[in-house]
């Protein structure tokens, strides 16, 4: 079976974030319009994210509309790393 509209865009919203990562897996979810993904944070914390029409939704808790704002939220290493990586595309440009 083919992956779901959701899995396909969780996957490459990750995938884009995957610099401020320890790792991601993602799993489906209990319909084809939702997908889920276990995330471990560079600190080492795992927590679950569920991508549906509403947004992205942190262990079926608060609900966020972009996967950076949610990583920004949970993650400070995360935070960090994405200022690294913005600053080195800048200094790239100059």
């Amino acid at each position: 079976m083919s992956p779901s509209f959701y899995q396909t865009e969780l996957s490459k919203a990750l995938s884009e974030q995957a610099f401020g990562l320890a790792r991601f897996d993602v799993c489906g979810g209990s319909s084809p319009h939702e997908a889920t993904a276990s995330v471990t944070l560079l600190e080492g914390r795992t927590i679950r994210i569920t991508l549906t029409v509403r947004g992205y939704q942190l262990d079926g808790d608060q609900i966020f509309e972009s996967i950076e704002g949610l990583l920004q939220a949970v993650s400070a290493a995360y935070e960090g790393k994405r200022r690294e990586a913005l600053f080195s595309r800048l200094r790239s440009l100059s």
